[in-house]
């Protein structure tokens, strides 16, 4: 069966069903087949950390192809792995792909006790990589998923080929929008207690967000709901962590990877403010920005992010 006639036949059971069982059947389908699509299996690992990892890989990996180059994705705060899985796919057969739920997110370990500060999310994913036998990589970061990066790059600088920063924290210059918010509200609307706040944070993520159906975004909803306690803890992880803040403290300046930032204009969370001053900071930075697009560019406009990554990533060969 063809990928858009599966897509109708999943639509058509849940409007036949009205349920919230076929919901959820539709809700699985149809993402898997975004992956298949993409060419991403899901992995589950354990590592010697004791961190139980799910994992987007792709279906041909390095050791079936040798001479492409693996590309480590990572997602942000209180996201998941399926937000690269149409980036992924605009590159699909170019690179070899490791997406993972990061700790504290998605179907990887998630709970209280853990430290989920930059350089110990970092560590961990170091360790995934050794698990995985992966030596050297790329490594691309969106939001958190960019502070994350950063502190890979610092702490396994001969490891990495290069590092790309979307909309990355890290320096974290939030918008003014941004702040009042957090300072006038009582609740993160980054963070949905109950599944209908997800539409607020889907707003203020994305200023084009891909089509989704309904149920779609109400089962996201759900998921994000149910981890809420953890998402507080990370958040309040993250308000006192040094890796969120290296602007004008001598660290990127002693980065010396090559480095492609890419940022959307219409950021509502980490003004545009913040590209000049990573290129500032990073030696070997440069920069694409791409109007009308939000937060979460690999999402919004995965064709465009995917054309500047390419070409990024070929001229950062070894």
């Amino acid at each position: 069966m063809q990928p858009k006639h599966l897509f109708l036949f999943i639509l058509c059971t849940v409007f036949l069903n009205g349920c919230e069982d076929a919901a959820r059947w539709a809700y699985d389908n149809g993402l898997s087949m975004e992956k298949s699509r993409a060419g991403l299996e899901d992995r589950t690992l354990t590592t010697a950390d004791g961190i139980e990892w799910h994992l987007l890989f792709s279906e041909q990996n390095s050791k079936d192809i040798p001479d492409k180059e693996t590309v480590l994705l990572i997602h942000g705060f209180s996201a998941d792995s399926s937000n690269w899985i149409r980036f992924a796919n605009e590159l699909e057969g170019d690179f070899v792909f490791v997406v993972p739920d990061l700790p504290g997110h998605g179907q990887t370990t998630r709970t209280l006790n853990l430290d989920y500060t930059m350089a110990a999310q970092a560590s961990r994913l170091l360790t995934l990589m050794d698990t995985l036998d992966i030596q050297q990589f790329h490594v691309a970061g969106n939001s958190m998923g960019g502070a994350i990066s950063l502190a890979i790059a610092q702490q396994a600088p001969e490891r990495v080929l290069s590092m790309g920063l979307v909309d990355s924290a890290g320096l974290t210059r939030q918008t003014r929008e941004f702040k009042n918010v957090l300072a006038k509200s009582e609740s993160n609307p980054l963070i949905p207690h109950k599944a209908e706040q997800f539409q607020s944070t889907l707003k203020w993520a994305m200023e084009e967000p891909p089509y989704m159906p309904g149920f779609f975004v109400d089962i996201m909803g759900q998921k994000k709901a149910a981890n809420a306690e953890v998402a507080e803890k990370v958040w309040g992880d993250l308000l006192d962590d040094p890796g969120m803040g290296l602007e004008g403290k001598n660290v990127l300046p002693t980065i010396q990877t090559p480095t492609l930032v890419l940022w959307g204009r219409e950021d509502r969370l980490l003004g545009v403010d913040n590209v000049d001053a990573f290129l500032e900071e990073l030696p070997q930075s440069r920069a694409v920005i791409l109007d009308g697009i939000g937060h979460v560019p690999m999402a919004e406009a995965p064709g465009k992010s995917a054309d500047a990554f390419r070409a990024f990533w070929r001229e950062a060969r070894p």
